[in-house]
C-alpha cells in the first residue's frame, strides 16, 4: 500500500499522545481544523520494529525543528509571513 499525504500545521493545530499503559500501543494525533493524523501500530507488528519508527520520527522530528529555527533566523527582516506573501 502507498499513501500520500500533506498536513499542513497552524496555531489551531494540536499534538498529543493517547497512552494505554501495556494494554495497546501507544496512538501519535495531530488535529487540524478540519483534519487528523493518527500515528501509531499494529500489535501485530514486532516490537522492535515499532520502536524503530519510533526512533525515527523523533530523530527526524528533531531534525525538522532544527531546520525550522534555522529558516526563522535567517529572516533577518522579522518578518514571519511565507515568503511572498503579503
Amino acid at each position: 500500500m502507498t499513501a500520500s499525504m500533506a498536513f499542513y500545521a497552524d496555531a489551531g493545530t494540536t499534538v498529543r499522545l493517547n497512552e494505554y499503559g501495556t494494554k495497546s500501543p501507544p496512538i501519535l494525533t495531530l488535529d487540524g481544523r478540519d483534519h487528523t493524523l493518527s500515528v501509531s501500530s499494529f500489535g501485530r507488528i514486532p516490537v522492535a520494529d515499532q520502536l524503530a519508527f519510533a526512533h525515527a520520527l523523533a530523530t527526524t522530528a528533531a531534525d525538522y525543528v532544527k531546520a525550522l529555527e534555522t529558516y526563522t533566523a535567517a529572516r533577518a527582516d522579522g518578518d514571519q509571513k511565507p515568503d511572498g506573501q503579503p
